[in-house]
């Protein structure tokens, strides 16, 4: 064996780390909806745990019986409890996972819609908003520009919280901000129906 030969083979190692690096998402640090190619929704929620009487045991106890009821009645395993751990800076991450967008919707009682802008439009969303283009160019469509986007996907949610997506984002209401991470943007208002459009 070449010396020749082992740098090769320690270049192409070297190199498929890197891919292999670049093909992971960040990690989750703040309160985030993920929406996955699949359909699935992970809901990775951090909060404050630092009061003494906050008790980790009892919390997944609550979030697991939950979890069970809405299963019940759901009749499939819609909702899984992930992990509920508490972290060094005393904060509390539960993960959640949910079949679809509708068991997330069901169970935590807020709007949560994933699909093409065709099955938005079907499902008897009012698509007469204004998304602005998160180049920060000043871009901006409308309904009219929506419906010929058929094809492209749209989430919409209505709760201040990171969304990300399993695509570049590209437009979205005013409320959404972007992010380091062209899949991941931060929705500040919890009142008004959000929307973002994604490849």
């Amino acid at each position: 064996m070449t010396r020749k030969w082992i740098m090769r083979a320690l270049c192409i190692l070297c190199l498929a780390a890197m891919l292999t690096g670049c093909g992971r998402e960040p990690e989750v640090t703040e309160t985030t909806i993920e929406v996955k190619k699949n359909g699935q929704v992970v809901h990775t929620i951090i909060e404050d745990f630092s009061e003494s009487y906050y008790n980790l045991d009892e919390l997944e106890s609550t979030i697991q019986q939950a979890c069970d009821t809405y299963n019940a009645s759901a009749g499939k395993e819609a909702v899984v409890l992930k992990a509920a751990k508490e972290n060094d800076d005393h904060t509390v991450m539960v993960v959640m996972q949910y079949a679809d967008a509708s068991a997330y919707s069901a169970f935590n009682k807020l709007a949560l819609f994933v699909g093409t802008v065709k099955d938005a439009f079907n499902a008897g969303y009012d698509l007469n908003v204004t998304l602005s283009s998160l180049k920060g160019d000043g871009e901006q469509i409308g309904k009219e520009d929506l419906l010929k986007m058929g094809e492209k996907h749209i989430a919409v949610v209505r709760e201040a919280v990171n969304v990300r997506v399993w695509d570049k984002v590209r437009y979205g209401s005013e409320d959404v901000k972007a992010t380091a991470n062209a899949k991941t943007v931060s929705v500040t208002d919890a009142d008004m129906l959000t929307y973002i459009l994604f490849d």
